[in-house]
């Protein structure tokens, strides 16, 4: 069947495992081409495939000692614990220059511990420009993550069962690497470009401190009219990517003595005032009603590329009260909102905040003393990501895979957000594509990435290259 908002060189074939239905789309699906990719030489195509076979040990080599340094994201350990996030960039800089195919390579400095790493290899020509992004900082590993760790060890970076192990080497040092050594791989095999590679690799994007690292690119000029994000996808294309926020609710109450409940909870006299109002049981009347509309949002929200019930809401912590033995005079409820791709964070929030309207209508203590909403709460909201399929930078990548898998991509959303939702906002069309995947221990124990996807995923996002920036040359 056919979307009209895509364009109609393809065809959607449905995902075997999710069949796409009129009235209700599924999770993914597969596009097929109708014609072969006619801008990439066969000579051009053979040299650089041939050049990442050949190079291959050396990728894994590079990427072994990425993930040996413990890049942990600095705001994410105790104050005074150092880590080797800086040590980290500074030899990925260092790296880069050595291998003399970069015109620039320099750090871009907002905070002197979370450095980011840029690099330009200039187009001989006016052909488009093309953008790569990754990470280098990473989540800690703690201790029962570590005691729990059963291959290899969290930072040894070693190759067992065809996979590479290690914190990192799924989310997203193995996609970091992948470009890099997509880039290596070009000019080793050759290949002159029209258009200009950017190669970018920020801290931050672990805590969503995207001033310190991503908002820094455009201002340095790394912007391009597409870009390549490689964080872990298992080489499935993702146009799309869900929206975010973080949200605060405070609910006030009136404390009094646990001897005094029976006045709080049934009729009292006339002339009697309410003795107490326990604010945890009025936040669970919030607190359902955003329980109802996450089920509301899961049946009725739909996205042809988001998996069903992927926009929701999350609850992560609830504290009321202060005294044991008292009714609690305050309560907290913290969580977070992932959202249809093609819905704005104005139209989530107003209905968002609907609901707890509902809430408070119908309950007399809290018309009168309404709860205070905070949104964004802790780190800015983000949009979603919703690049149609039909964009020529998505058609490249599909073209690519194509010729390097023999098979047609599953396209999809990601379930959760990135820099790229940053990216996006400032106008970057953004496609994310790695060879990390979420089950590979992303955030938790025995991370690894498999060494042939770090190999397929560096030939594709090399033949997009020569796809979308167009060849100028062949030495």
């Amino acid at each position: 069947m056919l979307f009209s908002s895509f364009e109609n060189t393809f065809v959607i074939i449905t995902h075997p495992a999710s069949p796409v239905v009129l009235d209700r789309p599924g999770p993914a699906f597969t596009l097929k081409k109708e014609r072969s990719m006619s801008s990439v030489t066969e000579q051009a195509r053979d040299r650089v495939l041939d050049t990442i076979e050949q190079t291959r040990r050396e990728l894994i080599t590079f990427l072994g000692e990425y993930v040996r340094f413990q890049s942990v994201n600095p705001e994410m350990v105790p104050e005074g614990t150092s880590t080797e996030l800086r040590q980290c960039q500074e030899w990925l800089r260092d790296r880069l220059h050595s291998w003399g195919i970069f015109d620039e390579v320099r750090c871009l400095v907002e905070d002197p511990e979370q450095p980011n790493v840029v690099a330009r290899r200039r187009g001989q020509g006016n052909g488009p420009a093309l953008l790569f992004n990754g990470h280098s900082d990473v989540v800690p590993v703690t201790p029962d993550q570590e005691a729990a760790w059963s291959v290899g060890s969290p930072w040894g970076g070693a190759v067992i069962d065809g996979k590479l192990w290690g914190r990192g080497a799924s989310d997203m040092k193995g996609g970091n690497a992948a470009f890099l050594w997509a880039i290596k791989a070009l000019a080793a095999a050759g290949v002159r470009l029209r258009g200009d590679l950017l190669a970018t690799v920020v801290s931050g994007e672990e805590t969503g401190h995207h001033t310190i690292g991503v908002d820094l690119l455009a201002a340095e000029g790394y912007v391009a009219p597409f870009g390549i994000l490689t964080e872990p996808t298992d080489l499935q294309v993702c146009p799309a990517t869900v929206g975010e926020f973080y949200f605060l609710i405070r609910v006030q109450g009136r404390s009094a003595s646990l001897a005094s409940r029976h006045l709080a909870v049934y009729p009292a006299p006339y002339g009697v005032p309410v003795a107490g109002v326990n604010a945890i049981e009025k936040m669970l009347k919030i607190q359902r009603a955003l329980v109802d509309l996450d089920r509301e949002w899961g049946v009725w929200q739909r996205h042809p590329l988001m998996v069903p019930g992927n926009m929701n809401i999350n609850f992560s912590r609830i504290h009321g009260g202060d005294i044991y033995s008292a009714i609690a005079d305050g309560c907290e409820l913290t969580g977070s909102v992932l959202f249809n791709p093609s819905l704005s964070f104005e139209q989530v929030l107003a209905e968002f905040r609907r609901a707890i309207d509902g809430a408070v209508q119908s309950d007399y203590w809290l018309r009168e003393h309404p709860p205070t909403i905070t949104v964004p709460y802790i780190l800015d909201q983000k949009e979603p990501i919703n690049l149609s399929p039909g964009h020529p930078g998505c058609k490249a990548l599909i073209d690519a895979y194509e010729e390097v898998m023999q098979t047609s991509p599953t396209l999809i959303c990601t379930t959760g957000t990135s820099d790229g939702n940053y990216l996006a906002a400032r106008g970057q069309a953004i496609v994310t594509f790695g060879p990390g995947a979420s089950n590979a221990g992303v955030h938790g124990s025995n991370e690894h990435v498999d060494v042939d996807r770090l190999v397929d995923a560096t030939k594709v996002i090399a033949l997009t290259a020569m796809e979308w920036c167009e060849i100028a040359a062949l030495d």
